[in-house]
């Protein structure tokens, strides 16, 4: 594997990209003619507590795209899936793998209908990351963590490759033996923290600080762990109390990126992250009121 693609060059293309391409990969980015502009003219600034870096990058648009590539990678909104894979179609050979970062696994479904299951890998980013007004890439903390992994031999061999590729770069890369389980392990986590800070409109410090904050909290975890478990997903002790370390943490003004998109009255991914949880836990048998109430409130705010 010798040539990624990444479509956008925002928080989480843009950084990930941004290291490897720091680290002597050959990496391109699909955008559109401004940005191309403005980073031909400006090169790609990545704000980062690992160091800042500001290189030239090469960059296609749609009407430039070839299937010059060993691998697309791509992490829109999920509400933005038909137009990536409509952009990033062209750029996918006979022998090219797509590699997604989205939330939930509803994607895999679309990506599969498009591009073939034996053609998409499974992805997680964890990272907070924006596309600043200037143009730069600005992480928000430290953590920096990319992981992949197949779901038969061919998409784990090139997982295996292009995790092999990230060994050199600034950030941790990891390659999961289970990435479907690996993605509810998010999942679970970030619907846990997209319910209670959007319900509260708060932090989960702010929510900590609550009479019933730490209660409510766990509880929406569990609500989501239990549909994970439902779902075929193993999730260790490890992993859950890593998750619940972060979500009760006192003090910690850590929110959902989903609250920060409603009170910016942008669109937000409620249906995809909350809404198929609760399809999801129905078709399983399993109670997620709290989690239902956070997607209702959501609905509700959309519509207005």
């Amino acid at each position: 594997m010798k040539k990624l693609l990444f479509l956008g060059a925002g928080g989480v293309g843009g950084y990930f990209g941004g290291r490897l391409i720091e680290a002597g990969v050959d990496v391109s980015f699909l955008v559109r003619s401004a940005r191309a502009a403005s980073l031909s003219a400006r090169g790609l600034r990545v704000i980062s507590p690992h160091g800042d870096l500001t290189l030239p990058v090469q960059c296609v648009t749609r009407e430039s795209v070839l299937p010059d590539y060993d691998l697309v990678i791509l992490a829109p909104k999920a509400y933005d899936l038909d137009d990536a894979m409509d952009a990033v179609a062209p750029a996918v050979g006979p022998a090219t793998f797509v590699l997604p970062l989205l939330n939930g696994l509803a994607h895999l479904d679309a990506l599969d209908a498009r591009f073939g299951p034996d053609r998409v890998l499974g992805g997680v980013a964890h990272i907070v990351a924006t596309l600043a007004a200037d143009g730069s890439v600005q992480q928000m903390n430290p953590i920096h963590t990319l992981t992949a992994g197949g779901r038969d031999a061919a998409t784990h061999q090139a997982a295996t490759e292009f995790i092999g590729l990230c060994r050199s770069a600034k950030f941790d890369a990891v390659l999961s033996a289970d990435i479907l389980s690996a993605l509810w392990d998010k999942w679970a986590f970030l619907a846990t923290l997209a319910a209670s800070t959007t319900l509260t409109q708060g932090s989960i410090g702010q929510v900590m600080d609550t009479t019933h904050g730490e209660s409510l909290l766990r509880r929406i975890y569990a609500e989501g762990l239990a549909v994970a478990h439902r779902s075929g997903a193993i999730i260790d002790d490890e992993a859950q109390s890593r998750a619940l370390s972060r979500l009760t943490q006192r003090g910690s003004s850590i929110t959902a990126s989903m609250l920060r998109d409603l009170q910016a009255g942008l669109r937000t991914e409620h249906d995809h992250v909350l809404g198929d949880l609760v399809k999801r836990a129905q078709q399983h048998g399993v109670d997620t009121p709290l989690l239902a109430m956070a997607h209702c409130h959501l609905q509700v705010a959309a519509a207005a």
